[in-house]
């Protein structure tokens, strides 16, 4: 008897790995579903303990996570039963069917299955060959990854929607400038050395990197004598960004940006990221204000609420407050949702504000977000 075979058989419950995909597909109620993922949850443990060939146990895993969609369409679609404890007699059957404690089938089981259903099947499929592809273990968890990812952008791009609409109609203090456009071309009419503080957050992949060169070169005109760029960067690029942005700055310092409660994994390094660095630069020798800043600074708040880059509002409002004084003029050449624009306004930190994002998308939505404010 070979592998394939032996699991077959195994413990005379394990249903046949070949008929599995088709008895998930034509499944038309929960209970059935529930047997045949037990079933393959059994079959996966026992592969495992058995040491079957990784290719037998993949098989199971993916059906087993097809059975799983399966049963969230069929949870999806189907009629909710009212609040309240079971008839006794059971009478609820002609009219509902059977509750999830009934078929055994926990809450967090049901919230799972229904996410990973609500997948667009082109979303679905690349997934689990991506997953395939790259010979790792497939699971629910990658799935649920997914779902919750796609969930996001659908609802930024609800908001996203909204925020096109108030943008045409919304207006804000003329203190605050938002441009559309490359910040080489909109920003052009600065003057020279009338800037005191530049604060933004450029795209960290290694393709824009010649945007900080650009950077530096802008900051290098418009920032007055002994003035700051704080710009936030990620651990990744450090290095070639802070050797970009010292052609035309001198460095002064790293800040670091904690996030306890929310980690960004570095997968290639298998490292688990809980801070971002701040590198500070001036125009020149570093004149600072009187107040001392602190170099650690936290922002447990990382909602991307409006924009996948969205950054916490601590952050730009620590460095804004301690980096510049009233009436000073502020500049973000890479604004993206308007945090920038926001902190000044929602906080009535009295500075002026020139900000651009070549995303016409982003700029609606930080238009919409100062349109918002009650200022």
């Amino acid at each position: 008897m070979n592998n394939e075979q032996m699991v077959g058989t195994a413990n005379g419950a394990l249903i046949n790995l070949d008929n599995a995909r088709y008895e998930i597909e034509i499944a038309n109620d929960l209970l059935s579903l529930k047997n045949i993922h037990d079933k393959l949850s059994a079959m996966k443990v026992y592969c495992k303990a058995a040491k079957v060939s990784f290719e037998i146990t993949q098989r199971c895993s993916e059906l087993k996570i097809r059975c799983e969609r399966r049963a969230g369409e069929l949870l999806n679609s189907r009629e909710k039963h009212p609040p309240g404890p079971l008839p006794e007699d059971k009478s609820h059957h002609a009219t509902y069917p059977p509750r999830l404690d009934e078929l055994d089938i926990t809450k967090s089981q049901s919230s799972r299955w229904q996410s990973i259903a609500k997948i667009p099947e082109k979303n679905f499929e690349e997934r689990l060959e991506d997953i395939k592809n790259k010979k790792q273990e497939l699971t629910s968890r990658d799935l649920l990854s997914l779902a919750g990812y796609l969930n996001r952008q659908h609802e930024r791009e609800k908001r996203r929607e909204s925020a096109f609409e108030e943008a045409k109609k919304n207006e804000f203090d003329d203190r605050i400038q938002i441009r559309h456009g490359d910040f080489q071309k909109v920003l052009k009419d600065i003057p020279d050395n009338s800037v005191n503080l530049i604060l933004t957050d450029p795209i960290y992949s290694k393709e824009n990197l010649p945007d900080w060169s650009e950077l530096s070169f802008f900051a290098s005109r418009v920032l007055k004598h002994g003035k700051l760029l704080a710009c936030y960067s990620s651990n990744n690029i450090l290095a070639e960004s802070i050797k970009r942005l010292s052609e035309h700055l001198e460095y002064v310092w790293t800040l670091a940006v904690i996030y306890h409660t929310c980690r960004k994994p570095h997968h290639p390094y298998r490292i688990n990221g809980f801070w971002k660095p701040v590198i500070l630069f001036s125009k020149g020798k570093y004149e600072p204000e009187k107040i001392w800043i602190n170099d650690v600074l936290y922002a447990d708040r990382r909602t991307k609420v409006y924009h996948e880059w969205e950054l916490p509002l601590e952050g730009p409002e620590y460095l804004i407050q301690n980096l510049s004084v009233e009436n000073d003029l502020v500049v973000d050449p890479f604004l993206g949702s308007g945090t920038t624009a926001v902190v000044i306004a929602a906080k009535k930190l009295n500075r002026r504000f020139i900000g651009c994002d070549i995303d016409i998308i982003a700029v609606n939505i930080a238009r919409s977000r100062l349109g918002m404010l009650e200022v």
